[in-house]
This record gives C-alpha cells, sequence and structure tokens, in this order.
C-alpha cells in the first residue's frame, strides 16, 4: 500500500516546508522496509490546475496501512503554521500499475473525487476497467499507474497527520521525464478532450484537482 501527503504550504513558506520535506522523506528513507520514499515539488507555472492548493507531496510505498497510519502521526507537527493543514491531505492507497514506468523524474497527479450516482467501488471499478485504456493512448509518458484510495485508513491517516483531506477516491498519475515534452505531444492530440468528456460520467470534475511536480527519489 501506499500513503500519500500533500501540502498546502502557506504564502512565503515555501523554502521553509520544501527543505523539512526532504529531510521528512531521507528520514522515511533511512528507517528502510519501504518499497520506495519519494518527495515531490510542484513545478514553476504548472500548467494544470491553478486553483490546485498543493505543493509538496510525500509519498512511501510498501507496507500495511497500520504501518503507513502511524507513519503519517505527527507529520502536521512537522509543518505547523508554515502549511494549511485543514487544505493538506494524508490519503492510504493500494497502487494500480496500468503501465510500468520505473521512476520518472517529473509526474502529474490528479487527486479524483466520484460524482453523484456512483458508490466508492462502482467509481473505481469504472475507472479500472474502462477509463485505464486512456493511459494507453496517451502520448510522451512512461508511466500510469491508479492509486485507489482507502477511505476508513485515509480517514485514520489524515487524522493522524493532523491534516483536513482524506475524502479523495482515488489520484492518477502520470509518470514522464519532460513536461515540456509531454505538454507538446498533447497539444495536437484529441486524447485529452476524449479522456475528459469519459471523466464526466463519473467524475467530480470541478472538485478534483491536478498538478505536475518534480521527484526526488529517496533510496530506502
Amino acid at each position: 500500500m501506499k500513503l500519500l501527503v500533500h501540502l498546502a504550504v502557506r504564502r512565503g513558506a515555501e523554502p521553509a516546508v520544501a527543505a523539512r520535506l526532504a529531510e521528512l522523506g531521507g528520514e522515511a528513507a533511512a528507517r528502510g522496509g519501504f518499497e520506495s520514499v519519494a518527495t515531490l515539488w510542484r513545478v514553476p507555472k504548472d500548467p494544470f490546475g491553478p486553483e490546485t492548493p498543493w505543493a509538496g507531496t510525500l509519498e512511501v510505498c510498501g507496507r500495511a496501512a497500520a504501518e503507513l497510519v502511524a507513519l503519517a502521526s505527527g507529520v502536521g507537527h512537522r509543518f505547523g503554521e508554515a502549511v494549511h493543514a485543514d487544505l493538506s491531505t494524508a490519503l492510504v492507497g493500494t497502487d494500480h500499475v496500468i503501465i510500468e514506468g520505473g521512476r520518472p523524474l517529473v509526474r502529474y497527479q490528479y487527486l479524483m473525487r466520484r460524482r453523484e450516482g456512483f458508490t466508492h467501488e462502482s467509481y473505481l471499478r469504472r475507472y479500472l476497467e474502462i477509463h485505464s485504456k486512456f493511459g494507453f493512448q496517451t502520448p510522451a509518458i512512461r508511466g500510469y499507474v491508479q492509486c485507489h484510495l482507502d477511505p476508513a485508513a485515509s480517514r485514520e491517516a489524515a487524522r493522524a497527520a493532523g491534516f483536513g483531506v482524506s475524502d479523495v477516491d482515488s489520484v492518477s498519475e502520470l509518470h514522464m521525464d519532460s513536461l515540456a515534452q509531454f505538454m507538446d505531444a498533447i497539444a495536437g492530440a484529441t486524447i485529452g478532450a476524449d479522456a475528459m468528456a469519459d471523466e464526466e460520467v463519473f467524475v467530480d470534475r470541478p472538485h478534483s484537482h491536478a498538478f505536475c511536480s518534480d521527484v526526488t527519489w529517496h533510496a530506502p
């Protein structure tokens, strides 16, 4: 399973939060026993969703849900007033690797919520069985992962971290080597419009948010 922490950084506190986030990633890696530990920081002039609140991300993979919840405990205190705790997340879920991408340096994340008429389970089923086809059609990506979130474990993790957001159904990830290359590739493609049209069927798009980050991998 995987823990994802997304930090809504208070304006002016970006350097301090970025430094603390890197320390946290290093500490998690030093503990050992994880499949991977990564920290992510949003790219300058991110072309995706300017209203998205999150700047920094911690990702820890490879432990049971209870252990990941324990890892999230007290994370909010590490950042204090430098982040908006009510807007920050702690999420726990299971990765479904659609396209294996290794460890690329750039990642697009899309925190998604289901629309009316879908349960969490029926949403995830449609997301995996139907919407995943668009990953194979998307140009200039190295990998595509769907993280299916566990609502109960996410609530526990957010409470343990002292953060306010856990009610997300899934996180879509596109892994790439270059954001510029990706933007050039999709500029003339219809895949984006087609994927958005399909999302309208089952995703609450106005309350789902995307952003793109540079990735730092911390060796366990």
